[in-house]
């Protein structure tokens, strides 16, 4: 027989459908015109291809991008709910005629409370923290708009079962937080690692952790934590901060493959979900057919996602070429090298190639795990053990061997430079054409280790890494470390995303607004006239 954990699990499970949910709120449901959906569906779609984010942030992204464009626009929260609310449906991130009327009247109320925030808090606007406030309520505020018009009813039971499962079997040596720290730090692990809470999400969690009457509060107590706010907001900062969330985010990575196995078994056919769970063997097999679907899954993704990058890095580097590099060879050094030219053209496409290549999918030992893994989590409870699961307080090293391995560090980057630049100025590159090589090496490199954290994330065994190819990985960390920085540099500084954002969405958004006006008025009309005959 599963446990009580289980059966609540599944329970909760069977009725996290949105529709489900919305059926017993009741009333007219917001609806928008279908041309004009295609339209603001397509120009979204756009917008999603230029500025990256994972599947599960963009609904996320996107209101926060309406909020800021709004806000910034007029500071008044006036009708602004439906006017959201109708946005996201135009572009398919919400379902047409499922949200009630009644959901645009609290969302109205609740950017009211973000609003008393920023308008009541000491920080000066306009200034460099007074933005820095704006931005970060206003991401908070797009958090909980999504939790209110998607409540993540799955993730939420999920989440839940995990930590239950699994909180008795990690151990927090550390003396410096309470007990009730130590388990809302185990919980913030549970939430980054299963559902990839970013960190406006965290910081949600914990306002609303720090500030419990956060939903009920009367205006005067909201204005009173306004004045309050920076001093709140250094708060989670530094909670958020605590030295062992890392390790502890990376302990339960290592078992969320399992959970998301066992909620797709019941989201699979919720109504037969108790009778698999009820016989071990039936389960084991759900599991065991569950998994080899994800595998076949995520290795026809992986396959999609290389060649597009291969694709893009092609097209990219043949336009870099007779855009920039072979211009400069021509009028500048005056000597055309092909070499460096043929080298710094089809080198990244095969090295991404490569990458792609020595990618591989869990074997049949990680299915093996999983179904041992689940077995317990289903019928026991909990884990038997949670291997690494045992932490104490960090050790704080001394300032002198962090220099010495800050320097070691150092030593490590201009070696693994200083190679390659002395190999690629044998092969006559002129300094223009190695900044272009080392550039996408380096975010060549970067989305290579990207696509094999997508693999890892189903793995739940331990891998042993080979000699030969930890050094590799040694050698090459610094240009990992590179692409890293590059990758968020050119995240913030993305032109078409400024074009589209400022220039193009406003008005564009407009438009389409005026043009549902007009079909909707044009339909009152008809219906006049169908009226008087």
């Amino acid at each position: 027989m599963y446990s009580q954990s289980t059966q609540k699990l599944i329970a909760q499970l069977k009725v996290s459908d949105p529709k489900i949910y919305y059926q017993s709120e009741g009333g007219a449901g917001i609806q928008v015109d279908s041309f004009v959906s295609k339209l603001a569906f397509i120009y979204e779609k756009i917008r999603t291809a230029i500025d990256y984010k994972e599947e599960h942030l963009i609904r996320k992204a996107a209101i926060f991008r309406i909020l800021q464009r709004r806000l910034l626009i007029k500071i008044s929260t006036e009708d602004l709910g439906l006017a959201l609310i109708k946005e996201l449906i135009r572009a398919g991130y919400l379902e047409n005629n499922l949200i009630p009327q009644s959901k645009a009247l609290e969302v109205d109320r609740l950017l009211e409370r973000y609003l008393t925030l920023y308008n009541f808090s000491i920080v000066k606007k306009g200034t460099r923290a007074g933005n820095r406030l704006f931005k970060w309520l206003v991401e908070m505020c797009a958090c909980e708009i999504e939790e209110l018009l998607m409540p993540p009813l799955a993730n939420r039971a999920l989440a839940e079962f995990m930590y239950k499962v699994m909180r008795p079997g990690v151990n927090l040596g550390d003396k410096s937080l309470s007990d009730e720290e130590k388990d809302l730090q185990v919980y913030l692990a549970v939430h980054r690692a299963l559902i990839k809470s970013d960190a406006a999400m965290i910081d949600l969690k914990l306002l609303k952790h720090f500030y419990p009457d956060w939903k009920t509060s009367a205006p005067k107590e909201l204005m009173n934590l306004a004045r309050k706010i920076s001093n709140l907001k250094n708060r989670i900062e530094k909670f958020k901060k605590y030295p062992l969330a890392e390790k502890l985010t990376r302990l339960f990575k290592k078992y969320t493959f399992a959970f998301q196995i066992l909620r797709d078994i019941i989201l699979e056919d919720p109504a037969k979900a108790e009778e698999i769970f009820q016989d071990a063997e039936e389960l084991a097999y759900q599991i065991q057919s569950t998994c080899d679907r994800v595998y076949k899954k995520t290795k026809i993704k992986l396959r999609r996602s290389i060649v597009r990058v291969l694709i893009y890095l092609f097209i990219t580097k043949m336009l870099l070429a007779l855009a920039l590099e072979f211009p400069y060879d021509y009028y500048i050094a005056k000597e055309v090298m092909f070499l460096p030219l043929a080298i710094n053209a089809l080198f990244p496409v095969f090295l991404m190639f490569i990458l792609g290549v020595f990618i591989r999918i869990p074997s049949r030992k990680n299915t093996e795990r999983v179904v041992a893994v689940a077995k317990e989590m289903v019928y026991e409870g909990g884990l038997k053990e949670i291997k690494g699961g045992s932490f104490g307080a960090k050790a704080k090293r001394s300032a002198f061997a962090l220099t010495v391995f800050y320097l070691l560090y150092l030593i490590l980057f201009v070696f693994s430079f200083g190679v390659l630049i002395y190999i690629l100025r044998s092969l006559q590159f002129n300094i223009f054409s190695l900044l272009i090589f080392l550039l996408f090496l380096s975010l060549v490199s970067f989305f290579g280790i990207k696509m094999r954290l997508k693999v890892r994330e189903l793995m739940v065994i331990d891998k042993r890494e080979n000699p030969l190819v930890f050094l590799i990985n040694l050698f090459f960390l610094p240009f990992l470390k590179a692409g890293h920085w590059l990758s968020e540099k050119f995240s913030k500084i993305n032109i078409f995303v400024f074009i589209l954002d400022f220039i193009i969405e406003a008005p564009f958004k407009i438009f389409l607004e005026v043009i549902e006006e007009w079909i909707a008025f044009l339909r009152e009309k008809k219906e006049e006239m169908y009226s008087k005959e």
